[in-house]
Parts: C-alpha cells; sequence; structure tokens
C-alpha cells in the first residue's frame, strides 16, 4: 500500500481575491475619500481673505437725515482687502499639500495591509483545506486497517485492544474534520468580507508548491527603507509638521489692509462746489498677541516633526527586526518541506508498508503499526505546514517591505 503526497491549494490562487479587494473594500473607498477631501481643501488653502464692500451714509444731520442737509454729508462706498504677508499663501499650501501627501501613504500602507491579509487568509484557507484532505485520507485508511487487524483478531493474533485503539483514532480523524469546516467557513468569510461580498464560491484545488525563499536581510531592508508606506508615511509627518511651523512662523506676521473709498456729495454753496471726494489708506495690526499665537504654533509644530522623526526611526527598527525573523521563518519552512518530501516522508511510508506487511504475516506486533500510521500522519501534516509557512512568511516579508503581493 502507497499512499499519496499530493496536497492542494485553491486553483485560482490569491492575485485576483488581492485585485478585487483592492478594487471594492469600502474601507479604502473611505480613506480615497478623505483624501480628495484634502485635495479639495489643498486647492483653497492659498487664496486670499476676501475683499470687502461697505456703503455708508457719512455726516447725515441728525435735524434733516439726508444728504443735503449738511455740507459734510455723503454717500461713502469703499472697498478694502486684507493682504496676507510675504509668503504666507504659498506655506499655507505647501502645508495643506503636506497633509494630502500623509493621507496617501496612509491610503498605500492601508492597501499594502489589506493585500496581505487577503493573501494570508487565501493560504490559511489551503492548509486547512490541505489538512482536510490529508485527513480524510487517513481516515479512509482506518478500515483497510480495520480489516487486518479483524483477520489477525479471528486466528488469535491480535487483541481486541487493537480494534478498540482504531475505532477511537477513526472518531477522532473524524471529529478533526467537524473542525476544518468550521474554520473553512470563518476564513471564506473573512475573504467575502475584505471583498465586500455578500458570500464568496471558492474555486477548485490544485496542486501546492513550495515557495524558495528570496533575497537577504539587507536587500529587502533596502527594499522597505525605500517603498514602505509606513516608512514614507512617517517622513510625510515630519516635512507636513515642519511645513505647519514655517506657516505659523509666518502667521505671525501681521496682514495689512489696504482700501479706496469714494464719497458721493450732493450739497453745493457758494464755497463748497460740494464735489465727490476720494480716500485711501492702509492699515497694519499691532503683533501682540499674534507673535505669541505663532511661535507657540510653530513650536507646537517642531515638536510633532520630532515626534515624527522619531517614530520613523522606531519602525525602521521594529521592520529590521521582523524582517530577520520572517525571513529565518522562511528559510527554516522551505529546509523543512525539503527534509519532509525528501527523506522523512519517503522513509515514514516505507516504513509503514513494511510494519504492514510484517503485521500480516505476525512479525510486527499492533503498537509498531500504529505508530508508523500515526508518524506518517504527522509528517504529512508537517510538510503540509511548512509548504504553506513558506507562502505565508513571503507574504509578511513583502508587506514589511511595503510590496502587494507577488507570485512566487
Amino acid at each position: 500500500m502507497t499512499l499519496l503526497f499530493t496536497l492542494t491549494a485553491l486553483a485560482s490562487g490569491p492575485e485576483a481575491l488581492v485585485a478585487e479587494a483592492l478594487d471594492a473594500n469600502p474601507g479604502l473607498a473611505a480613506k480615497e475619500a478623505a483624501i480628495r477631501e484634502l485635495e479639495h481643501l489643498a486647492a483653497a488653502a492659498g487664496s486670499w481673505m476676501d475683499p470687502v464692500v461697505a456703503t455708508e451714509l457719512s455726516n447725515v444731520s441728525t435735524t434733516a437725515w439726508s444728504l443735503d442737509g449738511h455740507p459734510m454729508s455723503g454717500l461713502q462706498l469703499k472697498l478694502s482687502q486684507p493682504l496676507p504677508a510675504p509668503g504666507v499663501t504659498g506655506a499655507r499650501a505647501e502645508a495643506a499639500e503636506a497633509r494630502v501627501a500623509v493621507a496617501g501613504h496612509a491610503l498605500d500602507a492601508a492597501r499594502v495591509m489589506l493585500a496581505a491579509q487577503v493573501e494570508q487568509t487565501w493560504w490559511s484557507l489551503a492548509r486547512v483545506r490541505a489538512l482536510r484532505e490529508v485527513t480524510e485520507r487517513h481516515l479512509a485508511l482506518t478500515d483497510e486497517f480495520v480489516e487486518v487487524v479483524r483477520a489477525r483478531y479471528e486466528v488469535g493474533g491480535a487483541g481486541q485492544h487493537a480494534l478498540l485503539r482504531l475505532g477511537v483514532q477513526r472518531d477522532r480523524l473524524e471529529d478533526q474534520l467537524g473542525d476544518f469546516d468550521a474554520d473553512d467557513a470563518a476564513l471564506v468569510a473573512a475573504l467575502a468580507a475584505a471583498l465586500h461580498r455578500d458570500a464568496l464560491v471558492v474555486p477548485p484545488a490544485d496542486e501546492l508548491v513550495l515557495r524558495p525563499a528570496e533575497l537577504e536581510l539587507d536587500a529587502w531592508l533596502s527594499t522597505a527603507i525605500a517603498e514602505s508606506p509606513e516608512l514614507e508615511g512617517w517622513r510625510a509627518s515630519e516635512a507636513a509638521a515642519e511645513a505647519a511651523a514655517r506657516a505659523a512662523r509666518l502667521e505671525a506676521r501681521p496682514d495689512p489692509t489696504v482700501w479706496v473709498g469714494y464719497r458721493v456729495r450732493t450739497v453745493e454753496s457758494a464755497t463748497d462746489p460740494g464735489v465727490d471726494l476720494v480716500s485711501a489708506g492702509v492699515s497694519l495690526p499691532i503683533p501682540v498677541g499674534s507673535k505669541r499665537r505663532g511661535d507657540a504654533a510653530e513650536a507646537a509644530a517642531l515638536e510633532v516633526a520630532g515626534a515624527a522623526r522619531s517614530q520613523a526611526a522606531a519602525s525602521r527598527d521594529r521592520i529590521q527586526a521582523e524582517l530577520s525573523a520572517e525571513l529565518a521563518r522562511w528559510e527554516r519552512a522551505e529546509d523543512k518541506a525539503h527534509t519532509y518530501a525528501d527523506t522523512l516522508l519517503p522513509a515514514a511510508q516505507l516504513a509503514l508498508d513494511t510494519t504492514l506487511s510484517d503485521y500480516r504475516v505476525g512479525r510486527a506486533d499492533f503498537a509498531s503499526l500504529y505508530q508508523a500510521w500515526t508518524t506518517l500522519l504527522d509528517l504529512e501534516r508537517g510538510r503540509l505546514n511548512a509548504l504553506v509557512d513558506t507562502h505565508l512568511t513571503a507574504s509578511r516579508v513583502h508587506a514589511l517591505a511595503g510590496q502587494l503581493p507577488s507570485s512566487p
């Protein structure tokens, strides 16, 4: 008797599901809407304040209440315009655009996280289904063992405990199938939620293959430093805070206001022909409170910039440590998969076949047969876990480096 070691995964692969999730996930859509909001605000961030138009009945006599009741009476028309201090509008626009950049990197980080989540859920589902397949195969194998043991029992070559032990193992394997079904349903539901679907039908299975380890730590770290949206986000946060500090420093300067006026007069006399009058002027606030507020806002923004710089350094250290750990797990899973496939599983299969043959003719006891069988089952599951682990660690490594999933 020889068991087949074919392990399976889902046929279509995770790429299509990842692409659909990135296109349909409502959480990403919300972040995109927030970015568009910031873009609209940034487009107007450098705008000047509105000009002010004023109309005034000037110097009207309280006895006549008309424009011709006093020589100084007139209708005053006035237009004033606050002027921003030099560089303020540009600094405001720069700060607003920097906030857009921060939100963009946050969106990129969310996309990478969602893609990794979908990919890893997909591979977890592949693991569950492959484990179920292995379990079903070994569950069917119990029937063959029962027949062999019963034949020995009927001639007095085996005790009843052997049949009872096989019955317990059969029940245990059947119970594990229920766990696999529950895990399958939970993982499919998680994929459906990520894809914003009410339900998801998972396609048939194909053969599961090993994903060999890629690159070294230095290469992955360099990629992460250059491409990780998390690190880029902290750098953008630092730049945004520095832009806010520059804007606060400039806005502490007083904004002058210029105006022009035109007075329409209606009174004429021997000494005053009642001609219309024009006026113009400029006003400048005294920066008593604005200087203090500006200095405080600038100092606060610089503290935010320093915090973002520190967070970037902390994130880099964490990413380096996690990359190192994941690469070690990836290499170990690859080595284990090769060892199981090339050495342990063939030896375990040969041991089971030989022990079963010896048991049929009375040259091996049931304990040896049972141990050979359960050892093969454990090794098959171990190889499966190692194969899936190569894909799971690859997904985590790519996510840490700020990359979307890629095919092996």
